[in-house]
């Protein structure tokens, strides 16, 4: 009460009474702060106000180190060995894989995606995962979701297991302009793109660009031989190298490497098997696939190491069935079981 007669003795040296809204902050203070708070309000709002600032930024300051608290600890409670990072490069598979894989790595309610990404332990499996959250990026870098899937490697550390899938790049670079051209109705040519001053991203070498940091190259030109081994020993250093044109196999491994309860219903059946609702490509003359084959070069050799790599693992016992020539050579999307696949 004493501090409610002092504003209003104040206000009235001013020449007018206090108003409503004035008193009700006088009274808040002294019910909520108790006597210590007394000084400070003879001084007035204004330099009463301050004080609360100061604690609120105090408090934002110390919210991310919270955050990244509970990302760590999030992350040492997963086991290290159930971390796969999948790096998705278009028309490779990439939304195939999330999606045959993601419910055997989680539950429906653990899945989530850029728009909904969450820490873990309500957030295990994170697909396209483009945030700026420090606390998010700190999550995946500490091993703490189960399956990530991501168009870059940015996010990327070695607490996960880098698995990546490798395609034919002449075979890619159509699968895309049939998605540009079917699904996004773009009324383009491959030709008309190819003899653009600057072509998209996906018509040239994307897989070299997306697989080795600052690795963007465009062009007729083709790797030096130490940019192959560069190639070839960040292959070596990738946990699971799958293919494409190999994926019965590529899947049977995968599910062994890290899906073991999975293995045998894999194994045993293939993807092959259960293709569906395959479209066929734009046709595609000689002189097409020459020019996409010029612009691919890097692509091309390092498709050529990972077929390579492919076949050093070994198929652990896996019979290899890949469907005919003629079939890959006229598909451009894929669904199995009403998923993309390509």
């Amino acid at each position: 009460m004493r501090l409610r007669w002092l504003g209003v003795v104040a206000v009235a040296a001013a020449g007018g009474a206090p108003h409503a809204d004035e008193r009700a902050p006088l009274q808040r203070q002294e019910d909520g702060a108790g006597a210590a708070a007394a000084p400070r309000r003879r001084l007035g709002a204004g330099a009463a106000a301050a004080p609360r600032r100061r604690l609120a930024r105090r408090r934002r300051r110390t919210e991310p180190a919270t955050r990244h608290a509970a990302a760590a600890a999030a992350a040492a409670a997963a086991p290290a060995s159930t971390c796969v990072f999948h790096l998705h490069t278009p028309k490779c598979a990439g939304t195939f894989v999330w999606r045959f894989f993601r419910d055997k790595f989680c539950a429906e309610r653990e899945v989530c995606k850029r728009g909904t990404l969450q820490l873990p332990p309500a957030c295990l499996c994170a697909v396209n995962p483009i945030t700026a959250d420090d606390a998010v990026l700190h999550a995946i870098k500490s091993g703490g979701y189960r399956f990530v899937s991501a168009h870059s490697r940015r996010p990327f550390s070695a607490a996960c297991a880098l698995a990546v899938w490798f395609r034919e790049p002449v075979s890619r670079v159509r699968s895309h302009y049939g998605y540009v051209v079917h699904r996004r109705h773009k009324n383009v040519t491959l030709a008309t793109l190819l003899q653009t001053r600057r072509p998209p991203a996906w018509v040239s070498n994307q897989q070299w660009a997306l697989f080795l940091p600052g690795g963007r190259v465009t062009g007729a030109s083709a790797p030096t031989a130490a940019q192959v081994n560069e190639a070839s020993t960040a292959l070596r250093q990738v946990a699971f190298v799958g293919l494409v044109e190999q994926m019965d196999a590529s899947l049977c491994r995968f599910a062994r490497a890290y899906l073991p309860a999975h293995a045998a219903e894999l194994c045993a059946r293939g993807a092959g098997g259960r293709r569906e609702n395959v479209g066929r490509k734009p046709a595609g003359d000689a002189r097409e696939t020459l020019s996409l084959e010029r612009v691919n070069r890097f692509d091309a050799a390092l498709y050529d190491l990972a077929a390579a790599e492919f076949a050093r693992r070994g198929a652990g016992g896996v019979a290899e069935r890949s469907p005919p020539g003629e079939v890959l050579g006229n598909v451009w999307e894929v669904r199995t079981d009403g998923l993309d696949v390509v």
